[in-house]
């Protein structure tokens, strides 16, 4: 038997052989979607029109942290935690007991270990999904806070 492919996606008859088996298989397939067709047709759409329609967020849905700063007792156990190495907290000052936390989002897995291991609940899952973005640099949350 001759390479078949040439009639498929031409649509044009060649001088390729293809036995009578197969021109009744070719013509039989769109049939096959008949009783699935059917089986859909009255049923909602399992989709929306996004962007023009937005889904409810599930209450369970884990997305982005977030930091509340004044809850922030930096002890670190985000860091620590944190299996993709997504957050940092850096000292800016010392005596003023300055510090800069930095969650890179391009990092996360979004596993919500980190908040897991906030003792204070300082951290949270957002609910947003809408995080695409031509650079990375815009996936990069940092929080400038003090504790007194």
């Amino acid at each position: 038997m001759v390479n078949t492919t040439c009639c498929y996606a031409t649509f044009h008859k060649h001088s390729c052989k293809r036995s009578i088996l197969e021109d009744i298989a070719m013509k039989l397939k769109p049939a096959a979607f008949i009783p699935e067709l059917l089986r859909h047709i009255f049923k909602k759409p399992a989709t929306v029109r996004y962007p023009f329609e937005k889904l409810k967020v599930p209450d369970d849905f884990r997305g982005t942290p977030v930091l509340k700063p004044e809850l922030c007792i930096v002890c670190r156990a985000c860091v620590r935690d944190c299996p993709a190495f997504a957050i940092e907290i850096t000292t800016l000052s010392e005596e003023e007991k300055k510090y800069k936390m930095t969650i890179h989002n391009d990092r996360c897995i979004h596993c919500a270990q980190c908040v897991e291991s906030c003792p204070t609940k300082a951290l949270f899952m957002d609910t947003e999904f809408e995080i695409a973005t031509d650079s990375r640099l815009k996936l990069k949350a940092e929080y400038i806070y003090s504790r007194q």
